[in-house]
């Protein structure tokens, strides 16, 4: 069962205790789990959604890192971006934050990247000070060091069990709405039908197969530096991926891995599909010589060209570079190799690679949802490796397609596309994992549904500091898993 073991597969009518019942519960306190709380401060709603009743779950002992800050890597968010979830009304709850030291740096920032270690600290700060004005509300509670275990239909709403981490003790919260924001994982049983190039990853290259999310923490990257350092000889890796993550590896290991020389091709990237350059504009790209895209490719809402398909930042300088695109500098160190076009050569990459990196995605962690009479209710997510767990809504998705009332998700691996006035190119395929999105569009879709305010609800109005005005934000994605 995905995003469970069987230890927590446990339904809510076997408890007594209770917390009570609440408008909102909130599972995960992480970037996702604030980021509708913040869709409602931009908006200067925050008051009204605490009136409903919120309450927080969170399995440690803060609210708003998550574990954004544990990556060794840049953020393919700009500094503008991070600093942009603090846009609300003048003297609003998160107000005094606009003018700390650290959003100062961000907006200093601008529209270059900042250490994703960095923009963990800065959503630490902004979680304590949400997490104090949740508090403070009559009808708000933060509940850290509590694992949500299982909901359950009620008919007009969801009962929710959760377990003190310290103490075991387990009760329940009845709720009229629920918000998973439980986060995504690689599972490893994913790789085991995982396939390139006509053989099995994991038969072939498991004993030096790893995965990006592997790699790209503190203590993996730490590991396999020593790993490839000790070869002592230039080190051959190979990532499978079209991903941002597979470019964020590779950029990693030639860029921060001081201590391991690679090689001419020391990094091969393997892809299927082509790898796309953002724009800002169709004149930026044309200018640049760049012709590679159509119609379908530029956003009707933003002109921008691949406006989610697109790699940015650090990972788009890289790509650009091994293409050849603009005149960048070449980087000879970086390979790239099309799968599909030659089998053979590309079973040699990999059988010649001292290290095989699998940057495939993530699939979501989907809370256990059980019916009014008990029994467990599969979801889409569950039934196969792409499938979604929400819907254009962000309603959750039983396996038949039907959304759960009431029942809501967000956050990395959701599955969520941006439609309609969100815009996205519409030739794009995969899920936007966007930061701002979550903080803004996206979570205010959530918010409405909880309010039902009017349809028309502006969630763009800016912030003053210091005499500067935000210019409207781009939903630069964290991570933005495309298919391979």
């Amino acid at each position: 069962m995905l995003g469970a073991s069987p230890a927590l597969q446990v339904t809510p009518k076997q408890v007594t205790l209770s917390f009570g019942r609440t408008g909102i519960v909130v599972v995960g306190g992480g970037p996702a789990g604030l980021a509708p709380l913040l869709a409602a401060h931009r908006g200067g709603r925050l008051a009204d959604l605490l009136r409903e009743g919120v309450t927080v779950i969170e399995e440690s002992g803060a609210v708003g890192e998550g574990t954004i800050g544990r990556w060794c890597i840049n953020s393919d968010s700009t500094g503008f971006t991070f600093a942009d979830c603090l846009t609300g009304p003048p003297g609003s709850e998160l107000a005094a934050l606009r003018n700390h030291p650290i959003t100062k740096e961000f907006l200093a920032a601008g529209d270059g990247t900042v250490p994703l270690r960095r923009a963990g600290e800065f959503l630490a700060l902004v979680g304590q000070e949400m997490n104090a004005v949740i508090a403070a509300a009559p009808n708000g509670r933060v509940l850290k060091r509590h694992r949500a275990i299982s909901t359950e239909s009620t008919g007009t709403g969801w009962r929710t069990l959760v377990r003190d981490t310290e103490t075991g003790r387990e009760r329940t919260i009845a709720s009229r709405n629920v918000v998973l924001a439980t986060g995504a994982s690689q599972p490893a049983e994913r790789l085991q039908s995982e396939r390139v190039a006509g053989v099995k990853l994991v038969e072939r290259y498991g004993h030096k197969l790893l995965q990006s999310g592997d790699v790209l923490s503190t203590v993996g990257f730490a590991a396999v530096s020593a790993r490839l350092g000790s070869l002592g000889r230039p080190p051959r890796v190979a990532i499978i991926g079209g991903s941002t993550s597979a470019a964020a590896v590779a950029h990693a290991l030639l860029h921060r891995m001081s201590e391991v020389g690679f090689g001419p091709g020391g990094v091969t990237l393997l892809h299927r599909r082509p790898l796309r350059i953002f724009y800002p504009s169709v004149e930026a790209a044309l200018k640049e010589g760049y012709t590679e895209f159509g119609p379908d490719d530029i956003c009707p809402v933003s002109g921008r060209v691949f406006r989610l398909g697109g790699f940015r930042l650090d990972s788009r300088e890289l790509i650009m570079r091994a293409r050849g695109i603009a005149g960048r500098p070449p980087e000879p160190r970086l390979h790239l190799h099309r799968l599909g076009e030659d089998d053979a050569s590309s079973l040699a990459v990999l059988d010649n690679a001292d290290l095989v990196i699998a940057a495939l995605g993530y699939r979501p962690h989907a809370l256990p949802v059980f019916d009014q009479a008990g029994s467990r209710v599969p979801l889409l997510a569950e039934t196969s490796p792409q499938a979604r767990l929400v819907d254009n809504d962000c309603r959750v998705l039983d396996a038949s397609g039907n959304p759960l009332p009431h029942l809501f998700a967000i956050g990395l691996a959701a599955g969520f596309v941006p439609h309609g006035k969100l815009g996205g190119e519409a030739s794009f395929r995969g899920q936007a994992n966007g930061l701002w999105l979550w903080q803004s569009d996206v979570g205010g879709l959530i918010v409405d549904a909880i309010l039902s305010p009017s349809s028309d609800q502006d969630y763009a109005e800016p912030f003053e500091l210091d005499g500067w005005e935000p210019v409207a934000a781009e939903p630069v994605t964290l991570v933005q898993e495309l298919e391979v």
